[in-house]
């Protein structure tokens, strides 16, 4: 006899990404095989918190002592950025089963590394303290997602194909979602019962283009509202090779990447070639904006199975508000159509806030929710830690019977 499904709940999932603008709040009704969004909104960090996150993400990072705080201050304007979204949508705390949250990732070495006194293992590091959160909310929240992903052999990243799959699989075909954050990641949904779900990293999306943005404009404005100043300028053909040339381009998935590849380092190397031809400012954020898409349209080409192509090409994240590398994308791309996610439900702005209330809701349910055939690990596994709040001991599959007995 089946077991009936769980009564529906809300959920609140945090994020932040590579840019660390600040915090994606993502308040969510999930229940009935389906995932509804109710509200969202994104709360900046203050200008000198960013500059310090981005300072301990950058090299050669931050002292422990900076580390030690920023996690707890992180996690504060994570705790803030929840209470304000419950506080905007009406709802109360009490109404909301537990948070989901990714933290903000300062140091990803999925593959390890060479440190001042030898080896690395492969590790993650998110900060923004899930007891902080729990404490200032009174939820229970579910956090340290990609941890558990690389003790399992895993690169810990891209985490959420697994949400993708729930948001946005069909019953009849196999489609495709597309992440453009600060990297791009791609997941493939084959159609619904089917095996075959897997996503990689394709390369950088908004990461070099903001940090380009920043520079010229001297921190007065963040990214390229609209790809308009892209849209201005010409890529530079034989400087767009050079950067289709980058070895990460050219590895198998299971893949991912991160500022560690594409950050300030890469930027700098890119930016030679332009400055040599004698290129423009327009030229080289045209360019830098043609490598981001190209390296979806090859990603799309060589890794998804030629035999079964996506009908469609859902894009989320913020760089769907960039209209030059989304043209780019349907011309490259062509005849598979490129939509917003918004079409399925979720504005792209708030997909992968979603995805982190779903991460946290497999946790709870004691559901593995990495997908091995995209990050490499050996198996599949629950991920989160749980930090619990004052609701715990009710939430579904939160604990065993026993808890609490003697």
């Amino acid at each position: 006899m089946r077991e009936p499904s769980p009564p529906p709940l809300q959920a609140v999932g945090l994020m932040s990404g590579t840019s660390a603008d600040g915090v994606d709040a993502a308040l969510v009704r999930i229940g009935g095989g389906t995932a509804e969004l109710l509200d969202f909104r994104s709360s900046p960090y203050p200008p000198r918190l960013r500059a310090r996150v981005l300072r301990a993400a950058g090299e050669p990072g931050a002292a422990t002592a900076e580390i030690c705080s920023l996690h707890r201050e992180v996690g504060e304007a994570f705790a803030q950025a929840a209470l304000d979204l419950l506080a905007a949508a009406g709802v109360s705390a009490g109404q909301v089963s537990f948070i989901g949250s990714h933290g903000q990732t300062v140091r990803h070495l999925p593959e390890g590394g060479e440190g001042a006194d030898g080896p690395l293992l492969p590790s993650t590091l998110q900060l923004g303290d899930a007891a902080v959160i729990a404490e200032r909310t009174g939820l229970t929240v579910v956090a340290g997602f990609r941890s558990r992903d690389v003790a399992a052999g895993g690169s810990g990243a891209p985490l959420t194909p697994w949400a993708h799959r729930f948001l946005f699989e069909r019953p009849d075909a196999p489609v495709a979602f597309l992440n453009l954050g600060g990297i791009s990641n791609l997941t493939y949904i084959p159609p619904a019962g089917k095996p075959g779900l897997f996503g990689f990293d394709c390369g950088p999306a908004n990461m070099a283009l903001d940090a380009w943005v920043e520079r010229r404009t001297k921190g007065a404005e963040r990214f390229d509202q609209g790809g308009r100043l892209a849209a201005r300028g010409r890529v530079d053909k034989e400087a767009l090779d050079t950067l289709l040339a980058h070895p990460f381009l050219r590895l198998a998935p299971p893949k991912s990447t991160g500022r560690e590849a594409f950050g300030a380092a890469f930027l700098e190397s890119a930016l030679v070639p332009l400055r040599e031809h004698g290129a423009p400012p327009e030229d080289e954020i045209a360019t830098l904006t043609a490598f981001s898409a190209e390296c979806v349209i090859e990603a799309v080409r060589t890794h998804l199975p030629p035999g079964a192509p996506p009908v469609e090409l859902l894009v989320g994240g913020g760089g769907y508000q960039n209209e030059t590398i989304v043209r780019r994308l349907r011309d490259g791309l062509a005849p598979i159509p490129v939509h917003s996610s918004a079409e399925r439900g979720i504005p792209p702005g708030a997909v992968e806030a979603v995805a982190f209330a779903l991460l946290g809701w497999a946790a709870l349910r004691r559901v593995p929710a990495n997908v091995p055939a995209a990050t490499g690990a050996r198996r599949e596994v629950v991920l989160g830690h749980i930090t619990p709040g004052e609701r715990f001991p009710s939430l579904p599959g939160s604990c065993p019977p026993s808890f609490g007995k003697m």
